[in-house]
């Protein structure tokens, strides 16, 4: 493939559309060139949209052959993970295409993917619960975490363990029934020294942004494209 086609026609459509993003957000000439604006801009943020829908085919389509290769690799061993994901994926995909079907050839039934029954229910039913049993799993990986940050090692270490000994109290009905002043002293913590802390973190993201965007403007930031140089 030609340096063209893999450098510097993806540089040039990111440049180009950084670029009519700032004019749209910075610059206001006239109604009419703003009217114009708005609409270029909602065409962006749709294909935006699109391509975000498109990475997730290729995101389902990238599981599929992960797992497949999962399965000749390790055998037998492997399969009833790796084939139970893979059917999941093959019958919700088989739910949302029966979905968009009706959505199209019988827009009266008012049965769209989201909500054609087999793929809610097992949305509901199973997915859902499933992520949140993911989520409380990580509980306990955050309970180990907190154990070894908040050994009082040094003067800082100990004043994170109380911190977060006041916060945890002030959260829940216990700390009230020890002390009443836990609760405004968590606000006042989440308030003025957690603000305080936080305020400099969004400057510095935003001043990540800032430079980001230069430096894909600029040609210097190649590492999207797969690579570094």
């Amino acid at each position: 493939m030609s340096l063209t086609i893999r450098r510097f026609i993806p540089q040039t459509i990111v440049s180009i559309i950084l670029i009519i993003m700032i004019i749209f957000y910075y610059f206001y000439i006239n109604k009419s060139v703003s009217d114009a604006f708005t609409t270029w801009d909602k065409a962006l943020s749709d294909w935006a949209v699109i391509i975000t829908s498109f990475t997730l085919i290729i995101g389902g389509i990238d599981l599929l052959r992960y797992h497949l290769v999962q399965i000749k690799k390790i055998g037998v061993k492997q399969l009833p993970f790796s084939g139970t994901t893979i059917a999941l994926e093959i019958i919700m995909v088989i739910f949302a295409l029966i979905g968009l079907y009706y959505s199209y050839v019988y827009p009266k039934l008012g049965i769209t993917i989201t909500t054609q029954p087999q793929f809610t229910w097992l949305f509901t039913y199973l997915y859902a619960p499933t992520d949140s049993a993911v989520y409380s799993i990580l509980l306990f990986y955050i309970a180990s975490a907190s154990y070894r940050a908040f050994i009082a090692r040094n003067p800082m270490a100990t004043l994170l363990l109380i911190t977060a000994i006041v916060i945890m109290l002030g959260n829940t009905s216990l700390g009230n029934l020890i002390w009443p002043g836990f609760l405004p002293l968590r606000d006042w913590i989440m308030t003025v020294p957690n603000t305080a802390a936080f305020r400099p973190i969004t400057m510095g993201v935003g001043f990540g942004t800032i430079i980001l965007g230069l430096r894909l403007i600029m040609w210097r930031e190649v590492s999207w494209l797969g690579r570094r140089e």
